[in-house]
């Protein structure tokens, strides 16, 4: 996830710097007016590379905000831990580094790899795993006793180049090589960390940023969909998925098994339908990841509850898998035009705090059904939103500051 949206591009873990969900920022930081439109209309072509474009919106943006007082002994997770568990992604770095160490084990109570359990990162080469940092974030979590999410285990943006590697779209062995090799990964991952994690993001990303069709496909970047030439790959990572917490621990039903995608509010009704089909088909589907990349003024709270309640009426669990609040508008209309920077003011920081508060009101409101929360960073210092869609602009998103202190939001959702 994240400009305009709900969830945006992608947050991408910074380890990597290469554009990650540019189309997706691009619909997802539509204006509320163009919205409208993307019920039927196309997605937006990405603009986001355009180095003129980038330029003029490249400045940092200090904080000039001070911290925030907390109230002595604070815990985010503790304040919330009859509602839900309050979770955060992270790296090894951020487990390393003791203020933020500090930080994850006073506020949180989940984890999610930020990007270390992604096959690409996990698997680069054929027959290789790299189980580094991945074993190291696992076994921070294990001391801890903390939960984690999965994240992910089938996504287009991050799958090694060699699952298809010479593999020709449509063919019918090429389908069966990404069949073995799909289900191998998910048989190897899901066993490993079985003790750990109680829900996966099975599948990412997979509904199209264009209104006018369901499913991403090749031409928006998925191999998958190139290779099976259908959905097809959605029903057998759900499927493989159930069976290999059956085989870890029969009559098992302990890992959870979510969607993940952005921009909620535009593709539900092409979620839940496509997830129906996952569920007749025989596979287990619990619940939707509302990646949660939303900006200071969209989607509005409304817009936020319908797209709730219409999970809930579906039979879903909602987990916010990836939440942060962006500071900027860099499509305000509809294309691409780098926001200058700003400084984060004291003012801007009581705005970014309103901001969390209403939609943690809206969490709370629906506790009921929403297994966790999510934020998609520990600190200002290391954010995707720093580096997409514009470099070297300072976009402070999350709930504490660069020198890893209490910023107003942290303090707006504990008082209630």
């Amino acid at each position: 996830m994240h400009q305009l949206t709900m969830s945006l591009v992608h947050r991408s873990g910074l380890r990597r710097r290469a554009p990650r969900r540019i189309h997706a920022l691009l619909f997802a930081l539509l204006l509320p007016s163009c919205i409208q439109r993307s019920e039927g209309a196309a997605a937006p072509t990405s603009a986001g590379s355009d180095p003129a474009a980038t330029a003029e919106g490249s400045g940092r943006g200090a904080s000039t905000a001070p911290p925030a007082t907390l109230p002595e002994g604070a815990s985010i997770a503790k304040k919330y831990q009859e509602f839900f568990t309050v979770g955060v992604a992270v790296t090894q770095k951020n487990l390393a580094t003791p203020t933020v160490r500090d930080i994850i084990t006073q506020h949180f109570n989940r984890l999610t790899a930020e990007n270390a359990w992604k096959w690409g990162e996990l698997a680069p080469s054929k027959d290789r795993y790299d189980w580094g940092e991945a074993d190291f974030i696992a076994n921070f979590a294990r001391e801890h006793k903390m939960p984690m999410t999965g994240h992910a285990l089938v996504w287009h943006r991050q799958a090694p180049g060699w699952v298809f590697a010479r593999l020709q779209n449509g063919d019918p062995q090429a389908i069966e090589a990404v069949k073995t090799r799909l289900k191998a990964h998910i048989d190897t991952v899901i066993p490993r960390y079985a003790d750990v994690v109680d829900n996966w993001d099975v599948v990412n990303e997979a509904i199209s940023d264009n209104g006018e069709k369901t499913y991403r496909d090749a031409t928006e970047g998925s191999k998958f969909y190139g290779i099976f030439g259908s959905e097809e790959y959605v029903y057998l990572a759900f499927l493989w998925a159930q069976q290999a917490y059956e085989a870890h621990k029969p009559g098992s039903s302990e890992g959870k098994l979510y969607y993940n995608d952005y921009n909620v509010v535009l593709k539900i009704d092409r979620i839940i339908p496509m997830l129906n089909a996952v569920r007749e088909k025989g596979a287990r589907v619990d619940g939707i990841g509302m990646q949660f990349h939303v900006r200071l003024d969209w989607p509005g709270v409304e817009m936020l509850d319908e797209t709730m309640q219409k999970i809930i009426a579906a039979g879903y669990k909602i987990k916010i898998s990836e939440l942060d609040v962006n500071l900027y508008n860099d499509y305000p209309d509809g294309k691409f035009k780098a926001a200058p920077a700003v400084d984060f003011t004291p003012e801007l920081a009581q705005t970014q705090a309103t901001r969390y508060a209403e939609l943690f009101a809206l969490f709370r409101k629906h506790a009921e059904h929403i297994t966790s929360v999510t934020l998609w960073g520990v600190s200002d210092d290391h954010t995707w939103l720093d580096h997409e869609p514009v470099g070297g602009r300072n976009n402070h998103p999350l709930l504490f500051d660069d020198q890893h202190r209490p910023k107003a939001a942290a303090a707006a959702i504990l008082d209630f």
